[in-house]
Protein backbone atom coordinates (compact mmCIF):
# COMPACT_ATOMS: atom_id res chain seq x y z
CA UNK A 1 0.00 0.00 0.00
CA UNK A 2 1.28 3.22 -0.85
CA UNK A 3 2.24 5.92 1.86
CA UNK A 4 -0.05 8.64 2.37
CA UNK A 5 1.11 12.24 1.72
CA UNK A 6 1.23 14.28 4.73
CA UNK A 7 -0.75 16.92 6.16
CA UNK A 8 1.70 18.87 8.73
CA UNK A 9 -0.07 21.32 11.33
CA UNK A 10 1.96 23.92 13.67
CA UNK A 11 0.18 25.42 16.42
CA UNK A 12 1.32 28.11 18.58
CA UNK A 13 -0.45 27.55 21.79
CA UNK A 14 0.67 31.20 23.55
CA UNK A 15 0.07 32.88 27.06
CA UNK A 16 -2.48 35.79 25.01
CA UNK A 17 -2.84 34.74 21.61
CA UNK A 18 -2.70 31.58 19.86
CA UNK A 19 -2.25 30.43 16.04
CA UNK A 20 -2.62 27.73 13.64
CA UNK A 21 -0.85 27.49 9.85
CA UNK A 22 -0.85 23.79 7.73
CA UNK A 23 0.92 22.90 4.28
CA UNK A 24 0.50 19.91 2.59
CA UNK A 25 4.34 18.24 2.65
CA UNK A 26 4.51 17.84 -1.35
CA UNK A 27 5.49 20.31 -4.34
CA UNK A 28 5.34 23.67 -2.89
CA UNK A 29 4.78 23.13 0.49
CA UNK A 30 3.12 26.36 1.18
CA UNK A 31 2.21 27.58 4.50
CA UNK A 32 -1.42 28.52 5.01
CA UNK A 33 -2.07 30.53 8.36
CA UNK A 34 -5.73 30.34 9.89
CA UNK A 35 -6.80 34.01 9.52
CA UNK A 36 -10.64 33.59 9.80
CA UNK A 37 -11.80 34.10 13.71
CA UNK A 38 -15.19 33.98 14.71
CA UNK A 39 -16.17 37.31 16.55
CA UNK A 40 -19.20 38.24 18.45
CA UNK A 41 -20.33 40.11 15.82
CA UNK A 42 -18.86 38.38 12.55
CA UNK A 43 -15.65 36.99 11.67
CA UNK A 44 -11.99 38.51 10.90
CA UNK A 45 -10.78 37.21 8.08
CA UNK A 46 -7.21 38.72 8.34
CA UNK A 47 -6.11 38.08 12.26
CA UNK A 48 -3.35 35.51 12.15
CA UNK A 49 -4.05 34.78 15.43
CA UNK A 50 -6.92 34.14 18.34
CA UNK A 51 -6.96 34.88 21.80
CA UNK A 52 -5.78 32.33 24.40
CA UNK A 53 -9.26 32.65 26.43
CA UNK A 54 -11.91 30.13 26.97
CA UNK A 55 -15.46 30.80 29.08
CA UNK A 56 -17.20 28.30 31.21
CA UNK A 57 -20.44 27.82 32.43
CA UNK A 58 -20.20 25.90 35.32
CA UNK A 59 -17.76 23.43 34.32
CA UNK A 60 -18.43 22.89 30.44
CA UNK A 61 -16.68 25.24 27.65
CA UNK A 62 -19.13 27.80 26.27
CA UNK A 63 -17.46 30.28 24.47
CA UNK A 64 -13.52 30.68 22.78
CA UNK A 65 -11.04 33.28 21.46
CA UNK A 66 -12.82 36.39 20.49
CA UNK A 67 -16.09 35.34 21.27
CA UNK A 68 -15.23 34.21 25.02
CA UNK A 69 -16.13 37.48 26.87
CA UNK A 70 -18.47 36.10 29.51
CA UNK A 71 -15.59 36.17 32.19
CA UNK A 72 -12.88 34.58 29.72
CA UNK A 73 -10.42 32.11 31.55
CA UNK A 74 -6.70 33.98 30.38
CA UNK A 75 -3.48 33.34 30.89
CA UNK A 76 -4.14 29.31 32.16
CA UNK A 77 -1.21 28.00 30.02
CA UNK A 78 1.12 29.56 32.45
CA UNK A 79 0.05 27.38 35.28
CA UNK A 80 1.57 24.18 33.51
CA UNK A 81 4.82 25.91 34.70
CA UNK A 82 4.32 25.26 37.78
CA UNK A 83 6.86 28.14 40.41
CA UNK A 84 8.41 29.63 37.17
CA UNK A 85 5.54 33.10 36.95
CA UNK A 86 5.05 35.07 39.55
CA UNK A 87 2.20 34.77 41.72
CA UNK A 88 2.12 38.54 41.86
CA UNK A 89 1.20 39.35 38.25
CA UNK A 90 -2.80 39.98 38.67
CA UNK A 91 -3.36 37.57 35.46
CA UNK A 92 -1.98 34.71 37.11
CA UNK A 93 -3.72 35.04 40.25
CA UNK A 94 -6.68 35.39 38.62
CA UNK A 95 -6.15 32.27 36.30
CA UNK A 96 -5.59 30.82 39.69
CA UNK A 97 -8.69 31.48 40.83
CA UNK A 98 -10.84 30.70 37.72
CA UNK A 99 -9.40 27.10 37.98
CA UNK A 100 -11.59 26.87 42.10
CA UNK A 101 -14.54 28.70 39.86
CA UNK A 102 -14.98 25.51 36.78
CA UNK A 103 -13.05 22.93 39.20
CA UNK A 104 -10.79 22.10 36.98
CA UNK A 105 -7.39 21.07 36.62
CA UNK A 106 -5.18 23.36 34.61
CA UNK A 107 -4.49 20.13 32.60
CA UNK A 108 -8.37 19.94 31.34
CA UNK A 109 -8.82 23.60 30.50
CA UNK A 110 -5.92 23.24 28.18
CA UNK A 111 -7.04 20.35 26.28
CA UNK A 112 -10.47 22.07 26.37
CA UNK A 113 -9.10 24.88 24.58
CA UNK A 114 -6.59 23.11 22.37
CA UNK A 115 -9.97 21.16 21.22
CA UNK A 116 -11.76 23.84 19.92
CA UNK A 117 -8.25 25.38 17.92
CA UNK A 118 -7.93 21.90 16.76
CA UNK A 119 -11.05 21.48 15.74
CA UNK A 120 -10.93 25.03 13.80
CA UNK A 121 -7.81 24.07 12.13
CA UNK A 122 -9.69 21.21 10.83
CA UNK A 123 -12.53 23.28 9.62
CA UNK A 124 -9.78 25.05 7.37
CA UNK A 125 -8.08 22.74 5.90
CA UNK A 126 -11.60 21.27 5.12
CA UNK A 127 -12.57 24.21 3.27
CA UNK A 128 -8.85 24.04 0.96
CA UNK A 129 -8.30 20.07 0.91
CA UNK A 130 -11.74 18.96 1.27
CA UNK A 131 -13.99 17.52 4.15
CA UNK A 132 -12.28 13.67 3.79
CA UNK A 133 -8.48 15.14 4.22
CA UNK A 134 -8.06 12.85 7.67
CA UNK A 135 -8.86 9.89 5.31
CA UNK A 136 -7.05 11.02 1.91
CA UNK A 137 -3.69 12.69 4.23
CA UNK A 138 -1.36 11.72 7.19
CA UNK A 139 -2.18 14.42 9.54
CA UNK A 140 1.40 15.35 11.52
CA UNK A 141 0.99 18.13 14.28
CA UNK A 142 4.07 20.29 15.86
CA UNK A 143 3.39 22.11 18.91
CA UNK A 144 5.31 25.12 20.39
CA UNK A 145 6.25 25.37 24.09
CA UNK A 146 8.38 27.66 25.85
CA UNK A 147 12.33 27.54 25.49
CA UNK A 148 12.42 27.74 29.47
CA UNK A 149 9.76 24.93 29.96
CA UNK A 150 11.00 22.17 32.47
CA UNK A 151 10.22 18.62 31.09
CA UNK A 152 7.41 18.40 33.24
CA UNK A 153 5.98 21.32 31.84
CA UNK A 154 6.12 20.00 28.21
CA UNK A 155 4.67 16.12 29.26
CA UNK A 156 1.90 18.26 30.63
CA UNK A 157 1.61 19.88 27.61
CA UNK A 158 1.58 17.18 25.74
CA UNK A 159 -0.02 15.47 27.57
CA UNK A 160 -2.81 17.78 27.49
CA UNK A 161 -3.08 17.89 23.53
CA UNK A 162 -3.37 14.50 22.86
CA UNK A 163 -6.21 14.14 25.33
CA UNK A 164 -7.56 17.01 23.40
CA UNK A 165 -8.12 14.70 20.59
CA UNK A 166 -4.43 15.75 18.52
CA UNK A 167 -2.70 13.14 16.43
CA UNK A 168 -1.11 10.66 18.89
CA UNK A 169 2.57 11.39 16.90
CA UNK A 170 2.64 15.06 18.13
CA UNK A 171 5.47 16.60 18.22
CA UNK A 172 6.85 19.29 20.51
CA UNK A 173 9.64 22.02 19.39
CA UNK A 174 10.46 25.36 21.05
CA UNK A 175 8.76 28.56 20.32
CA UNK A 176 12.22 30.30 19.43
CA UNK A 177 13.62 27.39 17.46
CA UNK A 178 10.27 27.46 15.13
CA UNK A 179 10.32 31.50 14.79
CA UNK A 180 14.26 30.94 14.15
CA UNK A 181 13.28 28.70 11.48
CA UNK A 182 10.77 30.92 9.94
CA UNK A 183 12.50 33.88 9.89
CA UNK A 184 16.31 32.75 9.12
CA UNK A 185 14.43 30.95 6.21
CA UNK A 186 13.04 34.29 5.46
CA UNK A 187 16.73 36.17 5.53
CA UNK A 188 18.54 33.13 3.70
CA UNK A 189 16.32 33.89 0.98
CA UNK A 190 17.43 37.35 0.67
CA UNK A 191 21.32 36.09 0.39
CA UNK A 192 22.18 37.77 3.88
CA UNK A 193 23.44 34.79 5.73
CA UNK A 194 27.04 33.78 5.60
CA UNK A 195 28.99 30.76 6.98
CA UNK A 196 29.67 31.28 10.87
CA UNK A 197 26.78 34.18 11.28
CA UNK A 198 25.47 34.33 15.10
CA UNK A 199 21.86 35.26 15.08
CA UNK A 200 19.83 36.31 18.43
CA UNK A 201 16.08 35.24 17.88
CA UNK A 202 14.19 37.08 20.20
CA UNK A 203 10.42 35.64 20.33
CA UNK A 204 9.06 38.62 22.43
CA UNK A 205 4.96 37.77 22.57
CA UNK A 206 2.04 38.93 24.93
CA UNK A 207 3.05 37.01 27.82
CA UNK A 208 6.40 35.93 27.76
CA UNK A 209 9.69 36.72 25.77
CA UNK A 210 11.97 33.62 24.58
CA UNK A 211 15.50 34.48 23.77
CA UNK A 212 17.52 31.96 21.40
CA UNK A 213 21.15 32.39 19.81
CA UNK A 214 22.35 30.10 16.20
CA UNK A 215 25.13 30.04 14.51
CA UNK A 216 24.96 28.86 10.45
CA UNK A 217 26.85 26.47 10.39
CA UNK A 218 25.79 25.66 6.04
CA UNK A 219 24.54 28.15 3.86
CA UNK A 220 22.94 26.15 1.30
CA UNK A 221 21.02 23.75 2.86
CA UNK A 222 20.49 26.23 5.60
CA UNK A 223 21.79 24.35 9.08
CA UNK A 224 22.60 26.33 12.27
CA UNK A 225 23.59 25.11 15.89
CA UNK A 226 22.53 26.85 18.90
CA UNK A 227 24.91 29.20 20.79
CA UNK A 228 24.57 29.39 24.30
CA UNK A 229 21.53 28.58 26.33
CA UNK A 230 17.80 29.72 25.75
CA UNK A 231 16.10 31.63 28.16
CA UNK A 232 12.76 34.05 28.62
CA UNK A 233 10.95 35.74 31.33
CA UNK A 234 7.30 37.50 31.96
CA UNK A 235 7.97 40.59 30.06
CA UNK A 236 5.42 40.15 27.31
CA UNK A 237 3.62 43.49 25.70
CA UNK A 238 0.44 42.59 28.29
CA UNK A 239 2.26 44.11 30.90
CA UNK A 240 2.51 47.67 29.29
CA UNK A 241 -1.40 47.08 29.86
CA UNK A 242 -1.28 46.44 32.96
CA UNK A 243 1.30 49.47 33.96
CA UNK A 244 -0.80 51.73 31.69
CA UNK A 245 -3.81 50.43 33.63
CA UNK A 246 -2.22 51.38 36.88
CA UNK A 247 -1.16 54.79 35.62
CA UNK A 248 -4.80 55.80 34.95
CA UNK A 249 -6.01 54.00 38.07
CA UNK A 250 -3.92 56.48 40.40
CA UNK A 251 -4.40 59.36 37.92
CA UNK A 252 -8.20 59.23 38.42
CA UNK A 253 -7.92 57.79 42.30
CA UNK A 254 -8.54 54.03 43.08
CA UNK A 255 -11.92 54.51 44.28
CA UNK A 256 -13.10 56.20 41.57
CA UNK A 257 -11.51 53.71 38.98
CA UNK A 258 -12.84 50.76 40.92
CA UNK A 259 -16.34 52.28 40.38
CA UNK A 260 -16.03 52.26 36.65
CA UNK A 261 -17.98 49.70 34.69
CA UNK A 262 -15.56 46.81 33.28
CA UNK A 263 -16.88 47.30 29.46
CA UNK A 264 -15.33 51.64 29.20
CA UNK A 265 -12.21 50.05 31.11
CA UNK A 266 -11.93 47.54 28.47
CA UNK A 267 -12.68 50.32 26.11
CA UNK A 268 -10.17 52.09 27.87
CA UNK A 269 -7.44 49.49 27.30
CA UNK A 270 -8.68 49.07 23.31
CA UNK A 271 -7.89 52.40 22.66
CA UNK A 272 -4.53 52.37 24.28
CA UNK A 273 -3.47 49.06 22.72
CA UNK A 274 -4.53 49.85 19.29
CA UNK A 275 -3.93 53.48 19.12
CA UNK A 276 -0.78 53.92 21.59
CA UNK A 277 0.99 50.96 21.70
CA UNK A 278 1.47 49.30 18.62
CA UNK A 279 2.40 53.01 16.97
CA UNK A 280 4.58 54.48 19.70
CA UNK A 281 8.47 55.22 19.06
CA UNK A 282 9.68 57.09 21.87
CA UNK A 283 7.88 60.83 21.06
CA UNK A 284 8.23 61.95 24.96
CA UNK A 285 7.02 65.57 23.92
CA UNK A 286 3.67 64.16 22.37
CA UNK A 287 0.41 64.80 24.44
CA UNK A 288 -1.50 61.61 24.03
CA UNK A 289 -5.55 60.95 25.11
CA UNK A 290 -7.37 58.00 25.63
CA UNK A 291 -11.41 57.92 26.95
CA UNK A 292 -12.67 56.62 29.72
CA UNK A 293 -16.15 56.54 30.51
CA UNK A 294 -17.18 58.02 33.86
CA UNK A 295 -14.07 58.95 34.97
CA UNK A 296 -15.03 62.86 35.05
CA UNK A 297 -16.99 64.37 37.28
CA UNK A 298 -19.64 65.99 34.66
CA UNK A 299 -21.60 64.49 32.16
CA UNK A 300 -19.76 66.32 29.52
CA UNK A 301 -17.65 64.22 26.98
CA UNK A 302 -14.48 66.00 27.23
CA UNK A 303 -14.19 65.04 30.86
CA UNK A 304 -13.70 61.41 30.45
CA UNK A 305 -10.84 62.25 28.23
CA UNK A 306 -7.67 61.29 30.30
CA UNK A 307 -4.46 63.43 28.93
CA UNK A 308 -1.31 61.10 29.06
CA UNK A 309 1.80 62.58 28.34
CA UNK A 310 4.77 60.85 26.21
CA UNK A 311 7.06 60.86 28.74
CA UNK A 312 4.82 58.59 30.72
CA UNK A 313 4.22 56.60 27.97
CA UNK A 314 7.92 56.35 27.92
CA UNK A 315 8.39 55.24 31.47
CA UNK A 316 6.13 52.43 30.95
CA UNK A 317 7.99 51.02 27.63
CA UNK A 318 11.24 51.15 29.59
CA UNK A 319 10.36 49.50 32.67
CA UNK A 320 9.47 46.30 30.36
CA UNK A 321 11.97 47.18 27.75
CA UNK A 322 14.55 47.05 30.39
CA UNK A 323 14.06 43.76 31.09
CA UNK A 324 14.18 42.64 27.50
CA UNK A 325 17.46 44.33 27.49
CA UNK A 326 18.63 42.24 30.30
CA UNK A 327 17.95 39.11 28.32
CA UNK A 328 19.36 39.99 24.66
CA UNK A 329 23.00 40.74 26.73
CA UNK A 330 22.49 37.75 28.61
CA UNK A 331 22.86 36.19 24.87
CA UNK A 332 25.41 38.25 24.25
CA UNK A 333 27.67 37.73 27.00
CA UNK A 334 27.31 33.64 26.26
CA UNK A 335 28.06 34.37 22.13
CA UNK A 336 31.01 36.15 23.62
CA UNK A 337 32.04 33.15 25.93
CA UNK A 338 32.45 31.06 22.36
CA UNK A 339 34.55 33.64 21.28
CA UNK A 340 31.70 34.83 18.62
CA UNK A 341 30.23 38.26 17.80
CA UNK A 342 26.95 39.01 16.89
CA UNK A 343 25.79 40.03 13.85
CA UNK A 344 21.82 40.87 13.97
CA UNK A 345 18.98 40.61 16.56
CA UNK A 346 15.68 39.36 15.16
CA UNK A 347 12.17 40.46 16.18
CA UNK A 348 9.61 38.11 16.25
CA UNK A 349 6.37 37.87 17.84
CA UNK A 350 3.60 40.41 18.22
CA UNK A 351 5.49 42.47 20.73
CA UNK A 352 8.36 41.95 18.04
CA UNK A 353 6.66 44.22 15.85
CA UNK A 354 6.50 47.07 18.45
CA UNK A 355 8.09 50.25 17.10
CA UNK A 356 9.71 51.11 20.46
CA UNK A 357 11.16 48.16 20.85
CA UNK A 358 13.12 47.78 17.72
CA UNK A 359 14.27 51.50 17.59
CA UNK A 360 15.49 50.96 21.46
CA UNK A 361 17.38 48.04 20.70
CA UNK A 362 18.24 49.50 17.38
CA UNK A 363 19.86 52.06 19.45
CA UNK A 364 21.86 50.42 22.03
CA UNK A 365 23.52 48.21 19.16
CA UNK A 366 23.54 50.09 15.91
CA UNK A 367 27.06 51.44 17.16
CA UNK A 368 28.60 48.28 17.97
CA UNK A 369 27.63 46.65 14.11
CA UNK A 370 24.77 44.69 15.25
CA UNK A 371 21.55 44.65 13.37
CA UNK A 372 18.03 44.63 14.74
CA UNK A 373 15.32 42.96 11.94
CA UNK A 374 12.09 42.80 11.87
CA UNK A 375 10.61 39.81 10.52
CA UNK A 376 8.03 39.95 8.06
CA UNK A 377 4.51 39.09 9.46
CA UNK A 378 5.76 38.60 12.97
CA UNK A 379 3.19 37.68 14.48
CA UNK A 380 2.94 34.23 12.70
CA UNK A 381 6.74 33.34 13.14
CA UNK A 382 6.24 30.85 15.52
CA UNK A 383 3.34 29.05 13.86
CA UNK A 384 4.94 29.39 10.68
CA UNK A 385 8.01 28.07 11.70
CA UNK A 386 5.75 25.26 13.73
CA UNK A 387 5.05 23.89 10.54
CA UNK A 388 7.95 24.36 8.50
CA UNK A 389 9.96 22.58 11.71
CA UNK A 390 7.30 19.57 10.84
CA UNK A 391 8.12 19.68 6.76
CA UNK A 392 12.21 20.04 7.58
CA UNK A 393 13.56 19.62 10.64
CA UNK A 394 16.87 18.40 10.28
CA UNK A 395 18.13 21.81 9.82
CA UNK A 396 19.36 22.58 13.29
CA UNK A 397 22.20 20.17 13.88
CA UNK A 398 22.78 20.45 17.74
CA UNK A 399 21.38 22.39 20.95
CA UNK A 400 22.65 22.94 24.30
CA UNK A 401 20.85 21.26 27.12
CA UNK A 402 18.82 23.64 28.78
CA UNK A 403 19.24 21.91 32.53
CA UNK A 404 21.49 19.17 34.04
CA UNK A 405 20.26 15.27 34.26
CA UNK A 406 21.70 12.84 35.93
CA UNK A 407 21.27 9.73 38.94
CA UNK A 408 21.50 9.87 42.47
CA UNK A 409 24.44 7.55 43.42
CA UNK A 410 26.06 5.96 46.84
CA UNK A 411 29.67 6.29 46.27
CA UNK A 412 32.47 5.42 48.92
CA UNK A 413 32.33 8.42 51.83
CA UNK A 414 35.38 10.59 51.52
CA UNK A 415 36.10 12.15 54.62
CA UNK A 416 36.09 15.98 54.64
CA UNK A 417 34.58 15.88 50.77
CA UNK A 418 30.98 14.33 51.68
CA UNK A 419 28.89 15.82 54.58
CA UNK A 420 28.21 13.50 57.56
CA UNK A 421 24.64 13.79 57.16
CA UNK A 422 24.72 11.43 54.20
CA UNK A 423 27.36 8.32 55.52
CA UNK A 424 25.72 5.35 55.24
CA UNK A 425 27.17 1.59 56.22
CA UNK A 426 27.19 -0.34 53.42
CA UNK A 427 27.41 -4.44 55.10
CA UNK A 428 27.98 -6.04 51.68
CA UNK A 429 31.56 -4.30 51.59
CA UNK A 430 32.49 -3.13 55.29
CA UNK A 431 32.69 0.27 53.89
CA UNK A 432 31.23 3.52 54.59
CA UNK A 433 29.52 5.26 51.58
CA UNK A 434 27.61 8.70 50.59
CA UNK A 435 24.35 8.28 49.67
CA UNK A 436 22.41 10.34 47.44
CA UNK A 437 25.33 11.97 45.52
CA UNK A 438 24.27 13.18 42.06
CA UNK A 439 26.22 11.78 38.81
CA UNK A 440 25.23 14.42 35.99
CA UNK A 441 25.81 12.95 32.78
CA UNK A 442 24.61 16.02 30.66
CA UNK A 443 25.08 19.35 32.32
CA UNK A 444 23.21 22.77 31.75
CA UNK A 445 24.56 24.00 28.39
CA UNK A 446 26.31 21.40 27.07
CA UNK A 447 26.15 20.18 23.55
CA UNK A 448 23.20 18.03 22.19
CA UNK A 449 23.37 16.40 18.59
CA UNK A 450 20.30 14.67 17.21
CA UNK A 451 20.93 11.00 18.26
CA UNK A 452 23.27 11.27 20.98
CA UNK A 453 22.79 8.95 23.90
CA UNK A 454 24.07 9.62 27.65
CA UNK A 455 24.23 7.28 30.57
CA UNK A 456 25.72 5.90 34.02
CA UNK A 457 26.10 2.53 35.34
CA UNK A 458 25.22 1.50 38.60
CA UNK A 459 24.79 -1.71 40.90
CA UNK A 460 22.80 -2.87 43.57
CA UNK A 461 23.73 -5.91 46.11
CA UNK A 462 21.36 -8.08 47.06
CA UNK A 463 21.50 -11.23 49.60
CA UNK A 464 21.45 -14.56 47.90
CA UNK A 465 18.80 -15.39 50.71
CA UNK A 466 16.12 -13.24 49.88
CA UNK A 467 16.62 -14.37 45.89
CA UNK A 468 15.22 -17.98 47.68
CA UNK A 469 11.80 -16.81 48.43
CA UNK A 470 10.39 -14.76 45.23
CA UNK A 471 10.40 -15.25 42.17
CA UNK A 472 10.87 -11.79 41.04
CA UNK A 473 12.79 -8.97 42.67
CA UNK A 474 11.69 -5.32 42.16
CA UNK A 475 13.97 -2.47 41.04
CA UNK A 476 13.51 1.63 40.24
CA UNK A 477 15.95 4.08 38.52
CA UNK A 478 15.10 7.57 38.80
CA UNK A 479 15.96 10.31 36.52
CA UNK A 480 16.72 13.92 38.21
CA UNK A 481 16.96 17.26 36.42
CA UNK A 482 18.76 20.44 37.53
CA UNK A 483 17.81 24.25 36.89
CA UNK A 484 20.71 25.67 38.37
CA UNK A 485 23.71 26.82 36.43
CA UNK A 486 25.85 24.74 38.64
CA UNK A 487 24.33 21.16 39.35
CA UNK A 488 23.84 20.69 43.07
CA UNK A 489 26.94 17.76 44.27
CA UNK A 490 23.69 16.22 46.66
CA UNK A 491 20.56 15.36 45.65
CA UNK A 492 19.05 16.80 48.39
CA UNK A 493 20.28 20.84 47.31
CA UNK A 494 17.98 20.95 44.34
CA UNK A 495 18.05 17.88 41.97
CA UNK A 496 14.35 17.58 40.85
CA UNK A 497 12.86 14.00 40.14
CA UNK A 498 11.77 14.11 36.50
CA UNK A 499 10.70 10.04 35.93
CA UNK A 500 11.04 6.64 37.30
CA UNK A 501 11.34 3.37 35.89
CA UNK A 502 10.28 0.51 37.97
CA UNK A 503 10.95 -3.26 36.34
CA UNK A 504 11.04 -6.77 37.53
CA UNK A 505 14.36 -9.02 36.81
CA UNK A 506 13.34 -13.13 37.68
CA UNK A 507 15.16 -14.54 40.84
CA UNK A 508 16.12 -17.28 39.01
CA UNK A 509 18.14 -14.67 36.51
CA UNK A 510 19.85 -13.03 39.24
CA UNK A 511 21.17 -16.28 41.02
CA UNK A 512 22.96 -16.94 38.19
CA UNK A 513 25.06 -14.31 38.37
CA UNK A 514 28.44 -13.91 40.18
CA UNK A 515 28.42 -14.46 43.30
CA UNK A 516 30.44 -12.63 46.36
CA UNK A 517 31.21 -13.06 50.28
CA UNK A 518 30.39 -10.08 52.12
CA UNK A 519 32.30 -8.11 54.87
CA UNK A 520 29.22 -9.05 57.14
CA UNK A 521 30.44 -13.22 56.09
CA UNK A 522 26.91 -13.15 53.95
CA UNK A 523 26.78 -14.25 50.12
CA UNK A 524 25.51 -11.39 47.96
CA UNK A 525 25.35 -10.67 44.31
CA UNK A 526 25.91 -7.08 42.82
CA UNK A 527 23.16 -6.66 40.19
CA UNK A 528 24.47 -4.22 37.52
CA UNK A 529 22.40 -1.78 35.23
CA UNK A 530 22.91 0.47 32.57
CA UNK A 531 20.44 3.83 32.04
CA UNK A 532 20.10 6.04 29.04
CA UNK A 533 18.65 9.44 28.29
CA UNK A 534 18.08 10.65 24.90
CA UNK A 535 17.53 14.19 24.60
CA UNK A 536 15.24 15.15 21.13
CA UNK A 537 14.24 18.39 20.44
CA UNK A 538 11.64 19.05 23.43
CA UNK A 539 11.08 15.94 24.76
CA UNK A 540 13.20 12.83 26.40
CA UNK A 541 13.72 9.24 26.11
CA UNK A 542 14.79 7.59 29.61
CA UNK A 543 16.08 3.68 28.83
CA UNK A 544 17.25 1.07 31.36
CA UNK A 545 18.93 -1.97 30.18
CA UNK A 546 20.11 -5.59 31.97
CA UNK A 547 22.65 -7.46 30.62
CA UNK A 548 21.93 -5.34 26.71
CA UNK A 549 17.92 -6.08 27.20
CA UNK A 550 15.29 -3.10 27.92
CA UNK A 551 13.77 -3.59 31.35
CA UNK A 552 12.13 -0.39 31.45
CA UNK A 553 11.17 2.54 29.16
CA UNK A 554 7.85 1.89 28.57
CA UNK A 555 6.87 2.79 32.19
CA UNK A 556 8.09 6.04 32.64
CA UNK A 557 6.26 8.25 34.93
CA UNK A 558 7.08 12.11 35.04
CA UNK A 559 6.86 13.19 38.52
CA UNK A 560 5.01 16.42 39.28
CA UNK A 561 7.78 19.68 40.38
CA UNK A 562 6.96 20.23 43.42
CA UNK A 563 8.60 23.44 43.25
Amino acid sequence: MAKRAEIVIGIDFGTTFSGLSWAVNLGEKKVSVVNSWETLTSFRPTNDKVPTQISYTGNEPTSYGYTANKKPFKWFKVLLQQGHYSEGVKDVRAAQDSLLEVSKSIDEVVSDYLRWLWGRGKEDISRKQGSNFEEEYECRVVLTVPAVWSPVAKDRTLKAAKKAGLPSNIKLVTEPEAAALATLKEVSSEERLNLGDVFIVCDAGGGTVDLISYMVTEVSPLQIRECGVGEGGLCGSIFLDLAFENFIKTKVGELKYNSIQERHKKKMLDEFENQIKWNFEGDAKRLYSVELRGAGDDQEEDEDLIEVEGGTICSIFDDVCGRIDALVENQMEQIKAEGRNTKAILLVGGFGSSRYLYSRLNKIYKGQGISVLQSKDSWSAVCRGATMWGLEHNFIVSRNARYSYGSALRTKFIDGEHEENDRVWDASCGVHRASDQMVWVLKRGEEIRNGRVVGWKGFTPILERKLMSTKTHSFTRTLYYSEQKTAPRRRLDGAIPLATISFEIDSARILKLKRRKGADGNTWIDVHSNAEIKLHNADLGFNVFFEGESVGYTQVEYKEDSG
